[in-house]
């Protein structure tokens, strides 16, 4: 009978990977993740920059109904008077995106303005989020 050799190839031959190996696939995946997660966190910020914009809009649209509706023709000095009185316009004011009260400014008889402070909760800044943006 004969005997079959191995080569010594094939026996110093390892069977895992090496730190470095490893250290090329984390990196990998690090790099990947980063990408996928810049994408997935703007596309929440924009949503809630659009959730907020149209929730601004159904807001400016319920303090006009209330103009309409009272006697004599007034805006509300607060955005609670919207869910007061016999027929109110909302159950209640929500809150944007980021948990913050939306601003209520009333500027005259007519003129008034909302807006949100954004995801920073501060108003006058850049991040607030305004109707009209």
């Amino acid at each position: 009978m004969m005997k079959m050799k191995r080569s010594t190839a094939t026996l110093a031959r390892p069977h895992g990977m090496t730190l470095v190996e490893i250290m090329i696939v984390i990196t990998i995946m690090a790099s990947v993740a980063g990408v996928v997660g810049y994408f997935v966190f703007g596309a929440l910020d924009t949503a809630n920059e659009r959730t907020a914009r149209m929730e601004i809009n159904q807001l400016e649209q319920m303090v006009e109904t209330y103009y309409m509706t009272t006697t004599p023709s007034q805006i509300p000095d607060r955005l609670e008077q919207l869910t007061e009185g016999n027929s109110p316009l909302t159950e209640e004011i929500p809150q944007d995106p980021w948990g913050n009260d939306y601003v209520y400014q009333r500027h005259s008889d007519r003129d008034f303005e909302i807006f949100s402070p954004g995801a920073d909760g501060v108003e006058g800044t850049e991040m607030d989020v305004h109707a009209s943006d």
